[in-house]
């Protein structure tokens, strides 16, 4: 078995995780970033449509009004704590990203700010993407910060995944990894920071990239760190379906774009009167749902009407997207476009405070595998604000914890055969299908509880088999599994809907029993423990102040 030892572990190549790497690795300490695929040109990241808000200069802003949008826009169960933290830092972390060479829209020398649905000031930047693909324009994020990294000293184990965190005293002391030709190895590390991404392949309709596969909830699960808010689930409303299959960004909405039904009506109105630019992410995902179940939809979706967007935006902000739609044979102001509702972001994951630090002593989290910000929805340009501020305070945080060179052991596991023979990969596909079906848009107790019941057949099969084609595929779906269960237990057991968890079967909010969080961890029989945390009287004040 290969070895290696490093100060800090960073598990996560994207934006989170550059961001946590460099920080470490100003602070002095050595500093080992591990990827799944290629750092800084895979996972969400490269895909994001580069909005990024942050806390404005305006006397009208101020980070306890940026909190209390957030919160707000969670339905009340966010982390105050965490929500306060991101908008106090939002603006440093613009600074620091544009001193890594991310370049942001300006206008007459200020910085281009828009309103983005649920932020009652205008704090969403755009990341200027011209030179970029539109399908991956969010490498003009990465690729800056991976060329920083790189020049720090930062160190690369690519295409490597990591199977399962060393617990040494109950602390997190490293990561058994799996690279090249299924070659195992082992780091050794004083702290790990994980900044994996969050889960969306673990639905069969996402707009995620196929590595977006939640194994970062898997190895904090299984290590003892506790994991709260997985019942909500992000549904993007605009995901496109035709002409291309493209994620479409919510900010086209305050610049004039309109949803309509296949009888040209606009039909959010009838739920939000004020339309589209007010209207939050869950409750645009459910209208188009509802649209489509009523036989008033499109190929499963319904269509963005783009023709009232002013040219000078479609020039300058959109010129991307209009370019590409154009090579489609789009004419917008006569033909408006397909999208429909997909997986796009999970709110919950595992649990930190405003150091990044998770229950897990030694083991730090950034970005979408960490719950607590967003709590029940959120807002459109928080996923990277969220992704930067909490990976540099990940990896300052790590630097701080003592360094550790005494050998400590490997994590053993107990591992099948590997040769030809049953693929764990039907297992992920049936899981995915499953949690669509079961745990989708709208929910109901008689389907999750079937679902779960389709779960435990799975996890019986899966068990059952001796042999299987490589140890990734049986990583992968013993990971697919489990988190699956998980999300389908918390979304069970919150009898009401909140946010983007729906449930036909409780349509209100209850705030008397469920102003609060759904929170698991491992048992010591190794199945889940569950419990609830209500929110504090002093948390749910924070959610009240003044617009």
């Amino acid at each position: 078995m290969k070895k290696l030892q490093t100060d800090v572990l960073v598990i996560g190549g994207g934006l989170a995780g550059l961001c946590a790497a460099i920080e470490a690795r100003r602070a002095g300490r050595e500093v080992l970033l591990l990827c799944k695929s290629r750092a800084g040109r895979s996972g969400s990241t490269i895909m994001a449509a580069g909005n990024i808000s942050a806390l404005s200069d305006s006397d009208e802003d101020s980070a306890e009004l940026f909190a209390a949008d957030i919160l707000r826009g969670g339905r009340g169960i966010g982390d105050p704590r965490l929500a306060l933290c991101l908008a106090r830092e939002s603006r440093a972390t613009i600074g620091f990203l544009e001193e890594c060479g991310i370049r942001l829209m300006h206008r007459e020398n200020r910085l281009l700010r828009q309103m983005n649905p649920g932020h009652s000031r205008p704090r969403t930047l755009t990341v200027e993407m011209a030179g970029y693909p539109m399908q991956t324009s969010g490498l003009a994020l990465s690729l800056p910060l991976l060329a920083v990294a790189k020049r720090a000293g930062v160190r690369f184990l690519e295409n490597a995944r990591a199977l399962e965190l060393s617990i040494e005293k109950g602390q997190a002391q490293g990561a058994l990894f799996l690279s090249g030709q299924n070659v195992f190895g082992f780091i050794q590390a004083s702290a790990v920071v994980l900044a994996s991404g969050g889960g969306g392949r673990l639905f069969s309709r996402t707009n995620n990239t196929s590595d977006i596969t939640g194994d970062g909830l898997g190895l904090a699960y299984r290590a003892g760190a506790e994991v709260r808010d997985l019942e909500f689930v992000q549904f993007h409303p605009l995901m496109g379906i035709a002409p291309a299959r493209i994620i479409y960004p919510t900010t086209l909405f305050s610049d004039g774009a309109v949803l309509r039904n296949s009888k040209g009506e606009r039909f959010l109105l009838e739920i939000c009167p004020e339309g589209e630019t007010r209207a939050t992410r869950d409750i645009m995902a459910r209208a188009i749902d509802a649209e489509v179940r009523a036989g008033r939809g499109l190929d499963g979706g319904v269509h963005l009407d783009l023709s009232g967007v002013a040219t000078d935006k479609t020039e300058s902000r959109y010129r991307g997207l209009w370019d590409l739609l154009a090579r489609y044979g789009c004419n917008l102001s006569q033909t408006p476009v397909t999208v429909g509702v997909s997986v796009h972001f999970l709110m919950g994951g595992v649990t930190i405070d405003e150091t990044a630090a998770t229950t897990l002593p030694g083991l730090f989290a950034a970005g979408e595998v960490t719950g607590g910000v967003h709590g029940a929805n959120r807002l459109g340009g928080n996923a990277l604000t969220e992704a930067a501020v909490f990976g540099r305070i990940a990896g300052r945080a790590a630097a701080q914890m003592p360094p550790r060179r005494h050998e400590i052991s490997a994590a053993i596991l107990t591992l099948p055969d590997f040769v030809t023979g049953e693929d764990s990969v039907g297992f992920s596909t049936e899981v995915s299908r499953l949690l669509w079906d079961h745990a989708g848009v709208v929910r109901c107790a008689k389907e999750m509880t079937r679902g779960l019941a389709k779960l435990e057949g799975l996890q019986k099969q899966f068990d059952a088999v001796e042999q299987f084609a490589s140890p990734a595929r049986w990583f992968g779906g013993r990971n697919h599994l489990a988190v699956a269960r998980l999300l389908l237990l918390a979304a069970a057991t919150r009898c009401e809907s909140r946010g983007a968890h729906y449930r036909s079967d409780y349509p209100a909010q209850d705030d008397c029993h469920w102003a609060g969080s759904v929170r698991l961890r491992r048992g010591e029989d190794s199945r889940p423990s569950l419990t609830f945390t209500a929110m504090s009287v002093a948390a749910q004040a924070c959610i009240k102040m003044p617009e």
